[in-house]
C-alpha cells in the first residue's frame, strides 16, 4: 500500500474517541481488521462505522454506505472521515487543495 493510503486508515482509527481500542491493530505496515471488527462489535454505532471506513478504505472493499457517513457520523467523525480521504487521495496524484470542499 502507498504511505498516504495507510495514514489515511491510520488517521480514522485514531480517532479520539476510539484511538485506546483501535491501538492495539495498528501495525508499522498493516492492520489486524479481523481483531477490529471483534473490537468493533462493543463499540457504539459512530464508532463501528469508524472501523468500516478505515477497513474500507485499506482493502478497497465496500463497508459502509455513504447514507451512513452523512446520517449517522457525528460532526467530528464526519469530518476526521473527510479529511482522511484527503490524506488517501494523495497517493494518486492529487493534492488535498484539489479536494477542497470549500470551494
Amino acid at each position: 500500500m502507498v504511505d498516504s493510503e495507510y495514514d489515511a486508515v491510520r488517521y480514522v482509527l485514531t480517532a479520539p474517541g476510539i484511538a485506546v481500542r483501535t491501538a492495539p491493530y495498528i501495525g508499522a505496515d498493516e492492520f489486524d481488521f479481523a481483531g477490529l471488527e471483534r473490537e468493533a462489535e462493543t463499540m457504539s454505532g459512530g464508532e463501528e462505522i469508524l472501523v468500516r471506513v478505515a477497513e474500507e478504505l485499506w482493502l478497497a472493499e465496500r463497508r459502509v454506505g455513504l447514507w451512513e457517513l452523512v446520517r449517522r457520523l457525528d460532526h467530528e467523525s464526519f469530518t476526521r472521515v473527510l479529511e482522511a480521504l484527503r490524506i488517501g487521495r494523495r497517493s494518486h496524484g492529487q493534492s488535498s487543495a484539489e479536494f477542497d470542499l470549500a470551494a
